[in-house]
């Protein structure tokens, strides 16, 4: 039986990872972006795998995804990975509301708008809700408050999620990644130095002194979704060398 998953900004880092993850053990595989020639390179490249553009800026976008989800694939999901992110660097003073928007309606208003549409095609699967978060969600640092408190707004979501429905026999967790390799970074815009440097500051903090690679995280999310994790829900998983404890 082909098992499905959806998977949001999915053409690059950790969303890319997974994506060929599950498309190499066989199942179908949808991922979403908004920069259509790389969900187009990632089609070609990986025949049979589904790209559709999705904004999670845009209201009511997530509405073309259960469609495809509808018609294509009979109304069948088994995974749904809410993973598209939006990162700025934030500092308090000269914040302003377009940023505190964009951070919320990426981590908290579109992964509950696309969550609440698969209910449906979850409940008729037992299927799982697999939210990527972040150790910013986590650990305090200081001038990424957006950001962060919108990764805490994520992990809030997975649990009362996880509590709400579990009748239905929908489990709901999340994955928090440490700093990781991807590029992040070099698409919000910061010159190379600057990257260099975070870099370094974090994997000096970082108690297994290394920073995490994409296939650290894959690996947690498949072990979520494809071993015998049936007992697990409302979890928030740090993967990140320790960092959160730090």
């Amino acid at each position: 039986m082909n098992r499905n998953i959806l998977i949001t900004g999915g053409t690059s880092g950790i969303g890319e990872g997974i994506a060929r993850h599950f498309y190499s053990i066989g199942w179908q595989v949808l991922v979403t972006g908004r920069n259509k020639e790389k969900l187009a390179a990632l089609a070609n490249e990986l025949p049979g795998l589904h790209a559709l553009a999705y904004d999670t800026q845009v209201e009511g976008d997530e509405q073309q995804l259960l469609e495809f989800i509808r018609l294509n694939w009979s109304g069948r999901l088994d995974v749904l990975i809410n993973n598209a992110g939006h990162v700025e660097l934030t500092p308090l003073k000269g914040i302003n509301s377009r940023s505190m928007e964009a951070m919320y309606r990426t981590h908290v208003i579109a992964p509950t708008l696309l969550t609440s549409g698969c209910l449906d095609f979850l409940a008729a699967t037992k299927g799982h809700v697999i939210n990527i978060s972040s150790s910013h969600g986590i650990k305090v640092y200081p001038e990424i408050s957006a950001y962060a408190a919108a990764k805490a707004g994520i992990n809030m979501l997975t649990k009362t999620w996880a509590l709400e429905l579990a009748p239905l026999g929908i489990r709901v967790n999340a994955v928090a990644p440490g700093p990781t390799n991807t590029p992040v970074l070099a698409n919000a815009g910061l010159p190379l130095e600057i990257i260099q440097a975070i870099h370094e500051n974090e994997r000096t903090s970082i108690p297994l002194q290394r920073r995490g690679d994409v296939t650290d995280i894959v690996a947690h999310v498949a072990m979520l979704a494809t071993t015998d994790s049936t007992w697990v829900t409302g979890v928030i998983l740090p993967v990140d060398g320790g960092l959160s404890i730090s």
